[in-house]
Parts: structure tokens; sequence; C-alpha cells
């Protein structure tokens, strides 16, 4: 073991008691979202993730990767140095000098209004981040591109009607879910979960549980925990939808003639699933999952609005829509000569992006490329400066979860390996005269030290959840945009592959946690595997 000396606090810190450990709230970002967190800390070391109790929407809940991440902290593998230029894996420089670097950068974008600048980044809901990107499009970086990309999207429903659906599960006395695992792959899998759960809890005999239809293509979690599923292939899930809308509503009535039911669907179960929702106009649900097409999110927005349920187990937030496509217009730019410095933040494109657009040769068509990574990994090869990025539990942020609540990310411990923020990295590269991410986000939320105090305490901004705004939803449009769709179902001679985020690592981003890795699949039950799972039936 290393020597460690032993000595005391010249003044001892408010509160603390040697050995006892302490807690403080923080957040975990997600794909455009928030893990509300409390952490244990030991020594001012963190050793232990909770979700936050006090948080007005998640309840303490959290789910399998905040429970992982405290592994991603302390993991050997980080990137761990600042690398500028030349051979594979650049020169090892100090971290000033890197920063000398981003600054020169800064100067000579600002010259020309950022023309023939690009920045690639991951999907976010911090306020701070959107309003420095506000900032730099209004002052410094006026011409310059932006990017957000993700490989695996859960937000997909969000694109139906320019607000992100906020699904309350614990007001839904009937739910369908079109090849929705919101127990398990979902976006907000630890409020949904919770929220479902409580729906099932009963404490007297009157009580009634709510009844949950799955029609997946997958065996699921949510189909496991389902009262009525229903297997099919995941291109035909359209055609249950579009024959259940049928019987709900009259104005849905043309689509189940465009996507006749499968020969092993039973009418009986589409009709016994379309009565049950009928009958709970005002409780009913209908999700649809991320793997599903537009055309499927079109349907069960159409089936939520016939039966009532926007406004009551269906709410809508305004948000910042991914720019979707934003990633091959980019690529599209850089083979074309249109960008001569691209910033990525975040992600590892060179191992994400889409096979076809070759990001590792594309990517080089800049004259100059700095990056945030977390690891030295696929995308760190070809860059010119390289950023060790510090982990959530080292750094300041803010995010808002999905029911429109600021939480804030506050660090635990000193950036282990000496690594940088997102915040820090935009507000440096864009010439800003802050960036001191503390600072950013303290001006972000804004209000008087009583009331920053009482958001670090708390982990949340209290009051800051946005309000619902009111969808209107315009029935025809929706029907005659899911009809123009065409479907093709699977054959023996041509079988339908589905690709699937994994319950352990996700899209790839938590192939180095081994406490996931270790992790049984929940379904299989396998461990390290990626097995190609077909049905009997098919394999004979």
């Amino acid at each position: 073991r290393p020597e460690e000396k032993i000595l005391p606090f010249g003044k001892m810190p408010e509160g603390y008691i040697h050995g006892v450990p302490q807690y403080f709230a923080t957040s975990m970002p997600t794909r455009g979202g928030a893990i509300p967190l409390l952490v244990k800390s030991h020594e001012n070391r963190p050793t232990k993730i909770e979700g936050n109790p006090d948080h007005p929407d998640s309840n303490g809940a959290t789910d399998t990767f905040a429970q992982a991440a405290i592994l991603g902290l302390y993991d050997p593998d980080r990137a761990q140095r600042y690398t500028q230029a030349g051979t594979y894996g650049g020169e090892t420089v100090p971290k000033a000098k890197a920063m000398d670097a981003l600054a020169d950068f800064a100067r000579q974008m600002a010259t020309n209004r950022g023309a023939k600048v690009a920045f690639v980044m991951e999907a976010s809901g911090s306020p701070s981040r959107q309003r420095l990107i506000n900032l730099l499009q209004l002052t410094k970086l006026q011409d310059a591109k932006w990017a957000v990309y993700e490989p695996v999207d859960l937000s997909a429903n969000r694109r139906v009607t320019g607000s992100a659906p906020y699904y309350k599960l614990d007001a839904a006395k009937v739910i369908l879910s079109l090849d929705c695992d919101f127990a398990g792959s979902e976006a907000d899998t630890h409020r949904l979960i919770r929220g479902y759960a409580k729906g099932r809890r009963t404490e007297k005999s009157t009580d009634a549980m709510n009844r949950l239809y799955a029609v997946e293509g997958l065996m699921t979690l949510t189909g496991m925990n389902a009262d009525h599923r229903l297997r099919i292939a995941g291109s035909q899930v359209i055609a249950v939808a579009a024959a259940i809308a049928a019987q709900v509503a009259p104005a849905l009535a043309g689509l189940a003639g465009k996507f006749p039911l499968p020969a092993n669907v039973k009418p009986e179960w589409i009709t016994e699933c379309a009565k049950d929702l009928v009958a709970h106009q005002g409780t009913a649900l209908v999700v649809a999952g991320y793997r599903q097409p537009r055309a499927v999110h079109f349907i069960a927005h159409a089936i939520n609005a016939a039966l009532g349920a926007n406004g009551k187990t269906v709410q809508f937030r305004e948000t910042a829509d991914l720019n979707e496509g934003a990633l091959t217009q980019l690529a599209e730019d850089l083979n074309g000569g249109k960008v001569d410095t691209l910033v990525v933040l975040g992600g590892n494109p060179a191992f994400t992006a889409p096979a076809d657009l070759n990001w590792v040769a594309t990517q080089r068509k800049a004259k100059t490329v700095v990056r945030l990574g977390y690891y030295e990994d696929e995308s760190f090869a070809g860059t010119d400066l390289h950023l060790p990025a510090a982990h959530y539990l080292e750094s300041w942020g803010d995010v808002r979860t999905s029911d429109g609540t600021t939480v804030i990310v506050q660090p635990l411990i000193q950036p282990l390996f000496n690594g940088v923020s997102e915040l820090e990295v935009l507000a440096r590269v864009g010439g800003l005269t802050e960036s001191d991410a503390h600072n950013i986000v303290r001006e972000t939320v804004g209000g008087g030290d009583e009331a920053w105090k009482k958001s670090l305490h708390d982990g949340y901004v209290t009051g800051s959840a946005l309000k619902p705004v009111n969808v209107s939803v315009d029935i025809p449009t929706l029907v005659r945009a899911a009809a123009s769709v065409a479907v093709e179902a699977p054959t023996k001679d041509k079988l339908e592959l589905v690709f699937s985020r994994d319950y352990s690592v996700d899209d790839g981003r938590w192939a180095n946690n081994s406490w996931l890795v270790e992790m049984p699949n929940p379904i299989t039950k396998m461990v390290w595997d990626n097995a190609v799972l077909i049905s009997r039936k098919t394999a004979e």
C-alpha cells in the first residue's frame, strides 16, 4: 500500500466526523435527460450511488447504468493525458499548453465568424450548454455548424409533435406497449418502471391493478411482466397498431386496410385490447418503442388523442429537438471541403457513426480536429488536439430531467486525471470570458446565494419544472403520414434482423465497465456472449 500521512484539519469542516460517510446530491446526465442522485462519499471519495429521494419526479429511482457508473470514475483505462498533433496517439503536452491551443483556435475561429467550423456533440438536456451555444451563435460563431448525434436514439417520439412526451404510467389503468420496453431499455426507465409498479400495487382487496398489453418481437422485461403479450415480427407491429386504432376511433379506421394483420394474430386479441382501451377513456395509454419507425409513433399518438390520454396519462413539454440527419450533412460538408476545424465533444463517432459515412477518413478531411473524449479510443487516433473528459462526479453542470426540472451536476471529487468538462471546452473554444464550469452553471441557474445553496443541497432547482404544453392533434394528417409507409413481412426466405440496445453495455459505451459486462442478461441469463437470438421454429 502507498504510505499515507494522517494529518489533522487546521479547521474542522462543518458536520464532518472522521469515518462517517457524507452524502451529496448530484445527477447523472443521460441522452437528453438526467437521473437525480444521492452519492455516498467516504473521506472525500465517492463510493456508492443511489437515487435522490427528494427529487419531485424520480423519488429515489435509478437504473443499472447509474449504479455501475461509479466504476467509470475509477476506470484506469480513462484518457489521462493531453495530446497534440503529429504521429498516431499524438505528443503528450501539459494541460496549460492544451488550453493555450484552445485559445488560439478560438481567436482564429472568431476572425471569420466561425465559418468552416463544425461541432459534433452528444444529446444533452443541459440549460447551460444550450445557453452557451445560443450565445456563440449570436456573437462569435454565427456561421458555425452544430450537429447532435446519438447512435441509438431513444427519443424518436419527440419528432412526432416537436414536443417531448412525458408518460405518467402511475396514472394509467390500461397500457398498450408497441415494442416499447419501458421496464428495461427505453429512455427514463428508472422513472417509468416505478410508475408502472405503483399502478400494480394493491393495499386493499378492493384496489384494482393496471393492465399491460405488450406487442413485441423480442422477449423483453416489459413483455415478461405483461398481462397479455402478443409475439410478432418487429416490422408487423404497425399492423397490430393499425388494427387496434381502427377499433378505437372511426377516424383511424382507414389504417387497418393499409396494414393487414399477419395470419398468426387472432382478431380476438385485437378486439379485447381495443375494448379495454376504450373502456378506460382518459386513463389509457399507448407507448411506442424507439425501435419502431415514426409511423408507429404517429398511430400511438393518434390513439392517445382519441382516448383522451393527452394531458392525463401523457403530457408534452417543450424541448430542443435533435437535429436528425445532421451527421450525414456534416459528412457531406467535410468531404466537400467546407469544414476546416472540427470539434468533437464526447462520444466516439469513429466507432458509432454509420459505416457508409466512413467517418475515420471523413473526419480527417478537416485541417484541425479537436476532441474531448473519455477514452483514447477509435476517435482518438485522428485528432490534432485530444482532451481527457472529466467524469460527471468530477465536474460541474446542469441538466433538465424529463419533467423539465433543472438538476445540478455537483462534483464530489477533484478530477482524478486533470480532465475537463464539456462546458469548459465549449466556453474556451468559443473564446468566452467565463470558462469556469461552476460559474457558468451558477449564472444559468440564477437566484441569490441562499437559493443556490438550497439547490446544491437538494440536488434540483425548486419550481423549475417546465409547464406542460397543449399539443394540437391533426388525426387525418397523422393517418396519412402513417399510411404512406411501405411494410414488408418477413418470410422463411427473407428473415428480419433486429438490433437492440443492450441491457448491459447499451450501444457499446459501457463496454469497459466490468460490473455491467459481467451482469447476466435479465432475459437469457447469458454473460459476456453477444448471441444472435432466433426462435426454435426459425432455427428448425
